[in-house]
């Protein structure tokens, strides 16, 4: 029993962990997203910085969706499972 509790609170231990790092890793796009519109909104940039921030938008979209992707995996694992290791996969 002391084992399983153990195992437990470790797999426990990692998931939170595997949460922080996605919670870390899609906040830091959003606050790209946010600035990026703010300056296309207010800045009235020339076409090479509009097309600059489309661009690092875009980026900042497919960072969330990797981490929206982990998120998924981990909702995935079978019980007794490790979780993926956070930043598995990752790309950046």
């Amino acid at each position: 029993m002391k084992q399983q509790d153990d195992e437990t609170l470790r797999t426990l231990n990692e998931l939170k962990s595997a949460i922080r790092t996605v919670v870390h890793d899609v906040s830091n796009p959003l606050g790209v997203l946010r600035m990026s519109a703010y300056y296309l909104q207010n800045g009235a940039p020339d076409k090479e910085k509009e097309t600059h921030y489309f661009g690092v938008m875009g980026e900042s979209i497919e960072k969330i969706a990797a981490g929206l992707a982990l998120l998924r995996d981990l909702s995935d694992e079978p019980r007794g499972g490790s979780p993926p290791r956070p930043g598995a996969g990752d790309q950046s």
